[in-house]
């Protein structure tokens, strides 16, 4: 796999995951977002930003690899977006005026559910030819 769309979706992930932290820390509080909404639209920025930071890792050592990488990367950038997606819709779209808690809240497991198949299945693949 092109270590190209690893640095991609990594720095897209990063400047995503600083906009909207700003963006938690600084304007939800503004729009009447409640604290424990405001903690939760933390956690969906900061994975942003960890998974952002993971991907970009994993591009610097790709060649290291014996394996396709393909399946981990869709998965942990599938995952990402829904997981972090979700709860960026769950905390913005009822001050909007939409209420999409029955709709999305499920999306949130499911999307990290998703992404740590990602990682655990980079670990997997990497331990079984991981050579001493």
């Amino acid at each position: 796999m092109n270590d190209k769309k690893f640095i991609l979706v990594g720095l897209i992930f990063i400047v995503l995951g600083i906009i909207l932290g700003a963006m938690g820390a600084h304007y939800l509080e503004t729009i009447g977002i409640v604290e424990q909404q405001i903690e939760s639209f933390k956690v969906g920025s900061s994975y942003l930003f960890y998974n952002g930071l993971g991907l970009l890792a994993i591009a610097g050592i790709s060649h290291k690899f014996d394996f396709e990488l393909i399946a981990p990367f869709r998965s942990i950038v599938w995952g990402t977006i829904l997981f972090s997606g979700s709860i960026f819709c769950l905390v913005l779209l009822p001050a909007a005026g939409l209420e999409v808690n029955k709709f999305v809240g499920p999306i949130t497991p499911i999307g990290g559910i998703i992404m740590i198949f990602g990682w655990l299945v980079l670990l997997i693949k990497y331990l079984r030819t991981y050579k001493t």
